[in-house]
């Protein structure tokens, strides 16, 4: 099979998930279909390649238990140029007429410029297709058109069910951490669904000693006393409110 030699720049994506799986230097080069020393040569010449890689790995690690911030990847991912545009985008959505100033900055810069900074504004704004069409001032029309015209630009559009997945799954694991009692419930009725979780039993939903029954799909005498504890807490705050 040859490899290629050609810079692509799905490959940042591409190599920040790959990296975020835990795979190695030779095996990354590998599932990206380069030689090992064309992968060298990249990692040398091109610094949002090497970012991408960096935090890949720093989430695999899951350092501090935290995992990487999609917003952080993907503003490392500009080049400084972009990077001074967005802030000065930012600063000027907040104005009355900034819709006006963004207009005659980014008109002047390009369609490629706006298109990157469509993509930036769509992850970084919780994945609102709205938000970052009114951010950098374009229609759906002519994103449907970008996405039918430019292959490049459609790849990348297809990237971004994944960084959302993701997100979530973040939000997700965060709650659990936190002691969210419906986070645990979900969690364990989807993931842990092979461990009996799913099974519908009746429960006593009160600590005090009254007797209240309601039906929960997780078997709850297979949990911890703790974890029962906090769940059942959860759920009277939630019946409560």
């Amino acid at each position: 099979m040859s490899r290629r030699t050609i810079w692509d720049d799905s490959f940042y994506n591409k190599a920040y998930k790959l990296a975020r799986s835990g795979l190695k230097e030779t095996q990354l080069a590998k599932a990206l279909g380069i030689a090992l020393p064309t992968f060298r040569s990249w990692l040398r010449k091109k610094k949002a390649f090497k970012t991408a890689i960096q935090d890949g790995r720093k989430e695999y690690r899951g350092k501090n238990n935290e995992t990487a911030s999609f917003g952080d990847y993907v503003y490392k991912r500009l080049s400084k140029e972009l990077r001074l545009v967005w802030n000065k985008i930012n600063k000027l959505d907040k104005k009355k007429k900034g819709l006006e100033e963004i207009e005659a900055i980014l008109d002047r810069k390009g369609k490629r410029v706006r298109q990157q900074l469509f993509l930036h504004a769509w992850i970084t704004g919780n994945f609102s297709v709205s938000e970052a069409l009114r951010k950098v001032n374009i229609s759906r029309n002519t994103l449907e058109r970008w996405k039918r015209e430019d292959a490049g630009f459609a790849g990348l559009v297809k990237q971004i069910p994944w960084y959302r997945k993701n997100f979530f799954e973040d939000h997700l694991t965060k709650l659990v951490a936190g002691g969210d009692g419906s986070a645990i419930i979900f969690v364990n009725r989807t993931y842990n669904k092979d461990r009996g979780y799913n099974e519908k039993v009746e429960v006593d939903m009160n600590l005090t000693g009254e007797i209240d029954q309601n039906v929960m799909s997780v078997d709850m005498m297979k949990l911890p006393l703790q974890a029962r504890k906090e769940i059942l807490k959860s759920l009277r705050r939630n019946k409560k409110s």
